[in-house]
């Protein structure tokens, strides 16, 4: 039985086995900008959940950044970012229905495994920003997103490649918030409200800009 990753957007949800971040050889790039903390400008160091330290060599830890554009603007914001251990995530994973995990893989089956969307990711394999700035399910630009996510595995102070980073947007994330089953949206959203507050301009008309 595979082990999947749970990745939080509010209540929305993507699937990825852990299978393939234990395979060997792995390639290790640096962490790239877009994927340090909005709060700190810098990498990550502590897991969101038990404040393990993370950039010890050989500790796998999984990022995910949520960003909201401003359509005819040159503005984004970040919503939310965290880092959590390996450890943490698969605890997190085991509070998801088996109903949810299912119809998350078919759909994922369906939507993403073509042989143009795979040719793109091995194409752009060690090349982080040609990685997440599609969506890795439609092909979607992230410039043309209202709101989008980013998701990256890492191991101490480096991006790990067996599992290459990649980007999702809005549309997918609500996509996917419609597959899930009542008890598994409750537990996405009972993290998700432990751990933040996102400010109440990024939920209304009346943003709070940040101009790039």
């Amino acid at each position: 039985m595979h082990a999947y990753y749970i990745l939080l957007w509010e209540s929305s949800a993507v699937i990825i086995s852990f299978d393939a971040m234990k395979e060997e050889n792995p390639e290790f790039v640096p962490i790239e900008k877009a994927f340090h903390s909005f709060e700190t400008d810098a990498p990550f160091s502590h897991c969101l959940e038990c404040e393990k330290y993370l950039l010890d060599e050989g500790t796998n830890y999984l990022i995910e950044k949520a960003v909201r554009n401003y359509q005819g603007f040159r503005a984004k914001d970040v919503i939310f970012d965290y880092a959590i251990c390996l450890e943490c995530a698969q605890e997190l994973q085991k509070g998801i229905s088996k109903e949810s995990l299912s119809v998350m893989q078919d759909y994922m089956q369906r939507h993403f495994a073509s042989e143009g969307r795979l040719r793109q990711l091995q194409e752009s394999q060690g090349n982080i920003p040609g990685l997440i700035e599609q969506c890795m399910v439609t092909g979607k630009s992230a410039d043309t997103c209202e709101e989008y996510q980013i998701f990256a595995f890492c191991s101490g102070d480096k991006i790990n490649l067996t599992m290459p980073p990649y980007m999702v947007s809005g549309q997918v994330l609500d996509e996917l918030q419609e597959l899930l089953s009542d008890s598994t949206r409750d537990h996405l959203n009972g993290f998700f409200n432990k751990h933040f507050t996102p400010a109440p301009g990024l939920m209304e008309p009346d943003p709070r800009f940040i101009l790039l």
